[in-house]
């Protein structure tokens, strides 16, 4: 009985950890994303003009989805613009002449992207 060895020690998985802090952030949070503020201001603002101006949300969404195929297909470049245009997101003047405006493409996106989250959230 004198030849018992300790007790095995517990040993850590070095993986686990970051895992378990996920877990517990997702708790406090309750599954909901948390953004940095100047995103949830972004949301805010775009939810006030958005309805200031009784704009269809799925019309920015769509028209999001548009800009994204014409950053992926130059083709699909042109589409887009008449779509928002047409949709009166935009105004011609606000495209810049020759080639693709790809600011004007990001701002699209990211607009629907925020409008999507704003439905799903049900702001809508």
């Amino acid at each position: 009985m004198d030849n018992l060895s300790p007790p095995p020690k517990k040993i850590e998985n070095p993986t686990t950890a970051p895992i378990n802090a996920d877990v517990v952030n997702l708790l406090k949070t309750q599954g909901k994303k948390k953004y940095p503020d100047d995103v949830t201001k972004a949301k805010e603002r775009l939810l006030q003009v958005l309805k200031t101006a009784k704009v269809d949300p799925q019309t920015v969404i769509q028209a999001g989805k548009f800009a994204q195929a014409g950053l992926k297909n130059p083709q699909m470049y042109q589409l887009a613009i008449q779509n928002a245009i047409k949709a009166q997101l935009i105004t011609p003047e606000m495209v810049k002449p020759g080639g693709i405006d790809y600011q004007l493409l990001a701002q699209g996106i990211t607009a629907g992207k925020l409008t999507e989250e704003l439905v799903k959230e049900g702001r809508f």
